[in-house]
Order: C-alpha cells, then structure tokens, then sequence
C-alpha cells in the first residue's frame, strides 16, 4: 500500500485526533496514544474490532445494547473521514478451544450472533458493515504462515490475537483497529486489548492504529462496567433483542441503585450512545423520554 509522507498526511490526521478526543464513548488518552504518525487516513484505509461470544467460564446468553458503541462510533469515523469498509470480527475459534463448553453450543451460539450482527446492521442501514466467523479463515494458508512467523512467550490466545489483526491488515486493507478497555490507566488484567496491540506492536508492527472504547456498562453494582459485546445468564443489563422492555429493566435496576437516577453511570453511557445515533441519524423528537429513544433503536435494530 502507499504511503503518504507526514506533512500530507498531518492535516487530516488532526483533525481525526480532535474527533477522538472529543468523542465521549472513547477513552481519550490510550486512544490518541494509539494513533500512528502513519497512519495512511487519506488512503481509505478499513476498519477492524473483534468481539467474542463467552467469557472463560460461560458463553454469552445476549447481546447487550452496548455493542451499538462499537459499531456508531466506527461507522462515524468511516463517514466523516472518508475511511473504507468495517470488519467486524467473530472469535468464534477461541471459545471453540474451551474444553468447558459443548461444541455444538458453541458453533449455534457463533451462527446466531453473526446472524443478528448482519440484521442489526441491515435494518440500520450499516451497508460496509462485514460480519467474519474467526473460524471461516483461520484455517488457510495465508493466516497460518502468519501465525507461524512470530515467537510470543504469552499465551496462545494473545498469538492468535496478534496474527488476526496482521491477517486484516494484509487481507482487507485494516489500518485501524478499535477495541475496549475497562479503564484508562494501564492494567495487567487479561481482558484489557492493550496486551494484544502491544504484542503486536513488538512482534509485527504493521503500522496499524489503536483506539480504545470504554467499558460496557451493566445494571448491576458489584459489576458495574462489563465487555460491551458479552452479556451472561442472569446479568441485569440492557439487551438488544425483540421483546426487550427498556422502561421495564431501569425500572427494575431502581429496586437496587434507589435515588441514584444514573444508575451507577449506566444512564449517562446509554445517553453516549444515544447521541453517538442521533449524530448520523438525525435527533430525536424532544418530546421522546430518554427511555422512548432506547426502545426506538431497539426496536428498529431488531424488526
């Protein structure tokens, strides 16, 4: 792929740093940290963030509505920056490795979510949206040779993160990867992505760029912030489904957080999103509750 050099670059690339900056479902400081000098943004470079279906004890029962932050924030910056397509990748692969869970369970619970992923983004009119199951291609020549072509001390999960975004990259044109981060200072937790992207950045160094989304948010105090993609048996969160009851479950959640009507920040993340769809969409009508506007995306998402 071309490079541009950095003084023609530079303008656009700014501008781009200012819209993560002053995106609130981004956490600024990794995000804008994340982002390489050449990063070829007038290239129309694509787009890359995986998700996953389990956690390492349970496969995911729902979709939460938080994914929704994932894939506004990314179709925004590919409209307003004139990017190119969006690959939404399914690590279906890794769960299939967990020998806690039954097989076929697994591969059904992989089919339903790329099948819901493809309506949801239909019915929202998300037309460069690619829904990839990790297990459609990481069999083949090409994503084995990559690999094979790294040494990591880590675990082979962290390899096989490495070797997903090099395949994108050399693949599908991906020069932008977008991930999730329970929190902005630096963590030794398992589940911050900060741990792939570095490991990539050690062993292969692509020039791909990395932003970093907050953390799901749930109904729930002990657990307040969650994967925004994964939602477990028994969770109190927001769902993105038929039938899901918006003014049902924050009436519910009242039960527990009381006088607390930002529901532990849950409402003030919700209404992140909120603005993240009116932004490409258009606003809603002013006489709509904040309930009103959740249930119309829902609805509208999943009809």
């Amino acid at each position: 792929m071309e490079r541009m050099n950095k003084q023609e670059t530079a303008p656009i690339l700014e501008k781009f740093k200012v819209f993560v900056a002053n995106n609130s479902l981004l956490e600024t400081h990794p995000s804008i940290a994340g982002i390489s000098d050449s990063f070829p943004i007038d290239k129309q470079p694509s787009i890359y963030y995986g998700t996953g279906i389990c956690t390492p004890k349970q496969l995911s029962a729902e979709l939460p509505i938080d994914i929704l932050s994932m894939m506004l924030v990314t179709e925004r910056m590919r409209r307003q920056f004139d990017l190119g397509e969006i690959y939404h990748h399914i690590a279906d692969t890794h769960a299939l490795t967990n020998k806690h869970f039954d097989q076929d369970a697994v591969k059904k619970l992989a089919a339903k979510t790329e099948e819901s992923l493809t309506q949801i983004a239909k019915n929202l009119g998300l037309e460069h949206f690619h829904f990839i199951l990790a297990s459609a291609f990481d069999q083949t020549s090409s994503y084995q040779e990559i690999l094979n072509s790294f040494k990591t001390d880590k675990h082979e999960y962290v390899q096989r993160e490495v070797a997903d975004i090099e395949w994108y990259r050399k693949e599908k044109n991906v020069y932008l990867k977008t991930g999730w981060i329970i929190q902005s200072a630096e963590t030794s937790l398992g589940n911050d992505e900060r741990v792939f992207d570095r490991e990539y950045k050690n062993k292969i160094n692509g020039d791909v760029s990395f932003l970093y989304l907050k953390a799901g948010r749930t109904l729930d105090k002990a657990r307040p912030k969650a994967s925004p993609y994964i939602s477990i048996a028994g969770e109190s969160r927001i769902h993105i489904k038929k039938g899901e009851s918006v003014s049902s479950k924050l009436e519910k959640a009242k039960e527990e957080f009381g006088p607390d009507k930002q529901f532990g920040g849950t409402r003030r993340y919700l209404l992140d999103i909120l603005r993240e769809y009116e932004k490409i969409y258009g606003s809603f009508n002013m006489s709509m509750s904040f309930e009103e506007r959740l249930q119309m995306i829902i609805d509208k998402a999943t009809k």
